[in-house]
């Protein structure tokens, strides 16, 4: 096995070296913009990118939001599946998807003249694909997200790649307007009248471990997240509990990121001991052009807002989800939602087709 993997890693480094053109930056501008990315590198790119990868969904989320998708010509699965995005851009239709779960292809980014590669961090510390990507000889970014603070800082390296400062800028503004607002009001309630929650991310028994992106923004919001008072069983990067750890808990609100999720929760025979399923408080959290709550999502600050209503009505009797995000998509997309289009966001269905490893 090993000596089949050196192999093909040799015959890939071939196919870069005998290909046309494999300085893709030299062709595509000669000028360029040095930019430090999340890793803390100082990377010299092209000033004008014409061809970027995205292998990471909130990043594509961003370039699009941003103005580049027409310009992304590789990206990876999660980011064509959203049919909201595709609306937006309808230029991501024929982009194609390099990633998935697995491995980059990184044929297909040579062959495509990528001249920008854009990676999350995780992807940056895994030896081997870091190493096809230093082969490539394609300048890339890291961007790294697992937190509100870094999330915020990754918006700024994407405008400072692009030239997006400003729109970066008003991004940032926003995203810090909707923290102070919601944690004003919520630090007026005592930590003793919080609910508690669990978050079922891209399965019902996935969630968000501690110090993640996902459990900051659900205390930010005002909820107690059991899943930080157990341990976890971690797989691929990702983190699990079982339904007996779930029935310990016995939260009294259940939001699931992925749509369907929320129906099998209340449709179960195993699942309807629980308190949540008992009162009808399992919730599909909305899709937009991402999963608001999810580790990848793009829409965090929706997220916040959304759920802070839910939790605490009487705290929140100004806000509306609909007119914020009417907000939003307007004010980052310059997009006019539809009432169809509304309706299809809050209640997570039709805008998103189901990825792989995305069942119960």
């Amino acid at each position: 096995m090993k000596y089949k993997r050196l192999v093909m890693f040799i015959s890939f480094l071939i196919l870069i070296t005998s290909t046309c053109g494999c300085s893709t930056q030299s062709d595509h501008s000669e000028n360029t913009v040095t930019v430090a990315d999340c890793a803390g590198r100082s990377v010299e790119i092209p000033a004008e990118p014409i061809a970027i990868c995205t292998l990471d969904p909130f990043v594509g989320v961003t370039v699009i939001m941003y103005g580049y998708g027409d310009r992304m010509v590789a990206t990876v699965g999660g980011v064509q599946r959203n049919i909201l995005l595709q609306t937006i851009c309808p230029e991501l239709e024929t982009a194609e998807i390099v990633k998935e779960e697995g491995a980059m292809n990184a044929e297909s980014i040579l062959e495509l003249g990528v001249d920008l590669i854009f990676i999350r961090s995780d992807m940056y510390s895994s030896g081997a694909e870091k190493a096809k990507l230093d082969a490539l000889d394609i300048p890339y970014l890291v961007i790294g997200y697992d937190s509100v603070e870094e999330q915020r800082t990754a918006y700024q390296v994407i405008g400072d790649a692009l030239g997006q400062q400003e729109k970066a800028e008003k991004m940032d503004s926003y995203y810090g307007e909707v923290i102070d607002s919601v944690s004003k009001i919520i630090a007026d309630i005592p930590e003793s009248d919080r609910p508690s929650l669990y978050h079922a991310c891209s399965a019902a028994l996935q969630t968000d471990a501690a110090g993640s992106l996902g459990s900051e923004w659900v205390a930010i919001a005002g909820a107690h997240n059991v899943a930080l008072d157990g341990e976890l069983i971690m797989q691929q990067q990702k983190y699990y509990t079982t339904l007996e750890q779930i029935y310990a808990w016995d939260p009294i609100y259940i939001i699931c990121s992925e749509s369907g999720v929320s129906e099998y929760v209340l449709s179960s025979e195993k699942w309807s001991g629980l308190n949540a399923a008992q009162n009808g408080k399992v919730y599909q959290v909305p899709i937009g052009v991402s999963r608001w709550g999810h580790s990848s999502s793009a829409e965090i600050p929706l997220a916040i807002q959304w759920l802070a209503k839910i939790l605490y009505p009487d705290y929140f009797p100004d806000l509306d989800i609909e007119d914020e995000t009417r907000h939003f998509y307007k004010t980052f997309f310059n997009y006019d939602l539809s009432e169809e289009t509304m309706e299809q966001i809050l209640s997570g269905t039709g805008i998103r087709t189901a990825g792989i490893n995305t069942m119960p």
